[in-house]
């Protein structure tokens, strides 16, 4: 459905005065979505009726970046607000909702996104990234890559044009964390937290075999020892839990270590004490054999999604 966004002067033509106008808001006919910018009714708030109020308002020459931009993109990381950022010099008036950073963007890191000017993922990655905590900032970075929106060669490119900004060195080792083969945030931030805790890099989407074939995918795996991360479904779902516990017992059989972590993990344990249980089990899985561990192919599905065209690009063409 299409977002009817109206301007004031607009609200005003259409009630037939200014007052008539104030009605219609005062009713809840209209509502103000931010400063100028009004919806009906029926048009509940949310991101998509900010960004439509945006594309009325915002001047030419800014463009929705940060969390904003990979939003549009359709990952879902959008924070509680929306970011623009302007070139230096012209102004944004403020909105609620909005916040406003300032950078001289050239048309290399600029591209159209249904209409609307966005930054590149690439630059949106590394904007993220220099703002962010380190922990947060590669699990954005993982969920771009593996959804294809950017590639490491392209993220490289973009903390170049950003050297010298605030931050950038924190962009450049969110990067050098990266892993584009992580398939969930949670499985990012469970890797950060071992990384950052002294526990050596697991592999990330690990294919583990048998004697009758796949038996599935380590979310994280060390050496014999299989991480994985379990989100609510597993526990909600009665298939998914079955068919989980089913696939933990053939990993058993192949003489693997099994560690399942939740939220409750990452977010109430501490580092040390999550990395002192991994150490353990490493130590336990260390050494052990496994005569029935069969190697195969990668079953990892390619990224779906390939980097936006920026406007540089385009106008070359």
């Amino acid at each position: 459905m299409t977002t009817e966004i109206r301007t004031w002067p607009e609200l005003v033509a259409t009630a037939g005065s200014p007052a008539k106008a104030r009605v219609l808001v005062q009713h809840r006919e209209w509502w103000q979505v931010c400063r100028g910018a009004y919806a009906p009714w029926h048009h509940g708030d949310g991101p998509q009726v900010r960004l439509a109020a945006l594309r009325r308002l915002l001047p030419p020459g800014v463009a929705v970046s940060h969390r904003s931009a990979l939003w549009l993109l359709g990952l879902d990381v959008l924070g509680g607000h929306l970011d623009v950022t302007a070139p230096r010099g012209r102004s944004v008036r403020a909105r609620a909702g909005l916040r406003t950073h300032i950078a001289q963007l050239g048309d290399e890191e600029l591209c159209l996104l249904d209409g609307l000017l966005t930054v590149s993922a690439a630059r949106a990655v590394v904007d993220v990234a220099r703002s962010e905590a380190l922990v947060e900032a590669v699990a954005v970075v993982d969920a771009v890559l593996r959804a294809g929106h950017a590639t490491v060669p392209g993220l490289l490119a973009s903390l170049d044009a950003a050297a010298g900004l605030r931050g950038v060195r924190t962009a450049r080792a969110a990067v050098g964390h990266a892993e584009p083969r992580s398939e969930s945030p949670q499985e990012s931030r469970l890797r950060m937290q071992l990384v950052l805790g002294g526990v050596p890099r697991p592999v990330a989407q690990h294919d583990v075999y048998g004697p009758s074939g796949h038996v599935g995918r380590a979310d994280l795996w060390l050496d014999g020892l299989v991480l994985e991360f379990d989100g609510r479904e597993v526990h909600l779902e009665p298939g998914v839990f079955a068919q989980e516990r089913r696939r933990q017992a053939r990993l058993l059989e192949l003489g693997l270590e099994v560690r399942r972590f939740t939220a409750a993990d990452l977010f109430r344990r501490s580092r040390a004490d999550l990395c002192a249980e991994v150490h353990r089990a490493v130590e336990q899985a260390a050494g052990r054999s496994r005569p029935l561990l069969r190697s195969g192919p990668d079953t990892l599905p390619a990224p779906r999604c390939r980097p936006v065209a920026v406007l540089g690009r385009a106008l070359a063409a």
